[in-house]
């Protein structure tokens, strides 16, 4: 069963496609791995702000959506 994703998730993946940044972009431009990527943005884990933050930037995402 699938879990729908929340609003910053679904923000994260529409500026991945706007942006045409891959997983292995956001990875190189965070220096985080590519499976932590999708992990935090599928909301698989849960990560301090100070990373999220990281993605934020990355992809012009407001991090007040993560809340």
């Amino acid at each position: 069963m699938r879990k729908e994703l929340s609003p910053w998730g679904k923000e994260c993946k529409s500026q991945m496609i706007l942006l045409g940044k891959s997983l292995a972009d956001l990875s190189r431009e965070t220096n985080l791995s590519r499976t932590y990527i999708s992990s935090i943005i599928n909301e698989r884990i849960i990560v301090p702000d100070t990373t999220v933050k990281l993605i934020c930037d990355a992809l012009e995402v407001d991090m007040a959506l993560r809340q």
